[in-house]
């Protein structure tokens, strides 16, 4: 059986099981109160906040399980998404993707910036956190000659100032 197709049963059977357990369990006000965190009360339209969102709940919304799955995986690594936009830096998410999630999803407050360890950063976390492929390379090149960068000095001359104020404070060198 494709592992797909094991995941969607999977977590069908997670959701139904969940969905009796919810319906029948006496504390359901406290269920009402996480769905208040996730959909808005204010918002009409009942959109997804992208920052507290588990798997289940973007394919609640409609969002395809292989588009789920990458923006949870970018969740995880970075931390949080600041606007819709940053999900075009995962692959197979184009803006054209980004246009129709943006009819089921919002970003509000929610999640906390990781710390980016630029020393083992490969080259799909630095285009996670918003490094342009001219930057990613730099950094590369200055890993290859350098084996590490050591610190905000050696970050600051590889990105150039504006550009390393951006990420000043969640650059680890360790």
């Amino acid at each position: 059986m494709n592992q797909n197709v094991k995941l969607v049963i999977i977590i069908v059977v997670i959701l139904t099981t969940s969905f009796i357990y919810n319906n029948t369990r006496p504390e359901k006000k406290n269920i009402k109160l996480k769905k208040e965190m996730i959909f808005s009360s204010s918002d009409e339209m009942g959109k997804l906040n992208i920052n507290y969102a588990e798997l289940e709940d973007y394919l609640k919304a409609g969002i395809t399980l292989s588009i789920a799955k990458k923006i949870f995986e970018y969740k995880e690594i970075v931390g949080r998404v600041d606007n819709l936009k940053d999900l075009s830096r995962i692959a197979g998410i184009g803006d054209k993707t980004v246009e129709k999630l943006s009819k089921n999803i919002e970003v509000r407050d929610g999640g906390t910036l990781n710390k980016l360890k630029i020393n083992s950063a490969s080259t799909k976390i630095l285009k996670y956190y918003g490094f342009t492929k001219k930057e990613i390379k730099k950094i590369e090149v200055y890993k290859e000659k350098n084996d590490v960068i050591y610190s905000n000095i050696e970050m600051m001359d590889i990105l150039g100032e504006e550009r390393y104020r951006i990420y000043e404070n969640i650059l680890e060198y360790n």
